[in-house]
C-alpha cells in the first residue's frame, strides 16, 4: 500500500421518489388491509419516531434509484461514467439474487469497468466506502463510483391479525425508498480519515428477511431486540475518538442512522453531541436504510451546511447487529 496515497470524496448526491405518504396514511392503510384488527392511532409514530416516508413506484427496482442518484451525481461533478473504474453497489435491496445488482446498475449506466456488491444490511454503504478507500490507498483503482438504491417499503406487512404480529412489524413501517451515490478518487491528501466497525453477531435473528430457497427460516423483525443488542453495544466517544484519530469537538456535521428517533437521542447523549450538530432524518424520510448516511451528507451539501475542508462523521447502526463510523474530510 502506497503510504503517499489516499482517497477523497468527490461528490455525493442522493434521489428520493416523488410519492411521499405520512404515518397517519400508513395506519388507514394498515386498517383497510387488517378488518380484524384495530390499528393503535398514533402507536408507530410514538414508537419510531416516523411521520413521512417515500414510496417509489411498484415497477421501480433498487438499480433504477441508485442510477437516478448517479446521474445527479455525474451532472454535479462534470464526471462521465466513463471515468469510473469501479462500481460497488451497497445496500440491503436488490434486484435480483444473481447476479450483483452492480451489473444491472453499470448496464444501465453505460458503464465498461469492474463491479460488485457490498451487503451488510443498513451499514452497506459505510462498508463499502471502507472498501473503496482501501482499494485506492493499495492503488488497485483510481476513481470509485459507490451507490445504492432501497425500495424496502415494499416489504410493509400490511395484514396484521394481533398486537404480536403489529409489534413484531414496527420497523418495517419505517421503511423508505430512496436511492444515493458518491464518487470517491485517488488524492494526495486523505479525505476519509478513518473508520471503525463493531458488531454483536449473537443477535443476528433479532431481524430477518428469508429468502424462498430457505423456508426453515421465518420472517422476524423485532424493534425490541434489535434495541436490546445494540444497548449492549456501548458506544463510547473516547473511543470513536481514538479509533477514527480525531476529537468530536473538530467536526462540523455528524450524520446519523439508527432506527428510531428515541433511540437516536439515546446515542447523542451517550457521546455528549449536542443535537444541532446532527442532521437525523428518520422523522421526515423515515428508515432509507443504506441511503441513509450518503442522503443526510448530500442534503447538508446542498444547504450548505459544510464546506470544503470541514470534517464530517458518518455514525450508522445496521441488523445484525453491527455499528461503524467513518470520518472524512470534504
Amino acid at each position: 500500500m502506497n503510504p503517499t496515497r489516499s482517497s477523497r470524496m468527490a461528490g455525493v448526491s442522493a434521489y428520493l421518489p416523488e410519492k411521499r405518504i405520512s404515518t397517519a396514511s400508513l395506519e388507514e392503510e394498515i386498517a383497510g388491509e387488517s378488518p380484524n384488527f384495530i390499528v393503535p392511532a398514533g402507536a408507530i409514530e410514538t414508537t419510531t419516531g416516523v411521520e413521512h416516508r417515500y414510496i417509489s413506484p411498484s415497477h421501480e427496482c433498487p438499480s433504477d434509484l441508485a442510477v437516478a442518484a448517479t446521474h445527479k451525481l455525474l451532472a454535479d461533478t462534470g464526471r462521465s461514467i466513463q471515468d469510473a473504474d469501479l462500481i460497488i453497489f451497497a445496500a440491503t435491496s436488490l434486484d435480483v439474487l444473481e447476479p450483483a445488482t452492480a451489473h444491472i446498475v453499470a448496464y444501465k449506466l453505460g458503464a465498461q469497468c469492474p463491479v460488485f456488491d457490498v451487503k451488510n444490511a443498513c451499514n452497506s454503504f459505510l462498508n463499502a466506502l471502507e472498501v473503496a478507500d482501501s482499494l485506492i490507498r493499495q492503488g488497485a483503482y483510481e476513481r470509485i463510483l459507490v451507490c445504492c438504491g432501497e425500495t424496502w417499503q415494499k416489504t410493509r406487512r400490511m395484514h396484521v391479525t394481533k398486537p404480536r404480529e403489529f409489534a413484531h412489524a414496527m420497523v418495517s413501517y419505517t421503511m423508505s425508498d430512496a436511492g444515493a451515490a458518491m464518487w470517491l478518487e485517488a488524492a494526495p491528501e486523505p479525505g476519509i480519515l478513518g473508520s471503525h466497525f463493531f458488531a454483536q453477531s449473537k443477535a443476528w435473528d433479532a431481524t430477518v428477511i428469508p429468502i424462498p430457497s430457505a423456508p426453515e427460516w421465518e420472517w422476524t423483525n423485532s424493534l425490541e431486540a434489535m434495541m436490546r443488542a445494540g444497548r449492549s453495544l456501548a458506544i463510547d466517544r473516547a473511543v470513536l475518538e481514538r479509533a477514527l484519530g480525531m476529537s468530536f469537538d473538530d467536526v462540523a456535521r455528524f450524520c446519523m442512522h439508527l432506527p428510531t428517533q428515541r433511540w437516536t437521542d439515546r446515542i447523542l447523549e451517550s457521546l455528549d453531541i449536542p443535537a444541532s450538530r446532527v442532521l437525523t432524518t428518520i422523522r421526515t424520510h423515515g428508515n432509507t436504510a443504506a441511503a441513509t448516511l450518503p442522503l443526510q451528507l448530500a442534503m447538508e451539501v446542498e444547504a450548505g451546511h459544510v464546506h470544503p475542508g470541514d470534517m464530517v462523521v458518518l455514525l450508522g447502526m445496521a441488523s445484525g447487529v453491527s455499528l461503524g463510523a467513518l470520518a472524512l474530510r470534504l
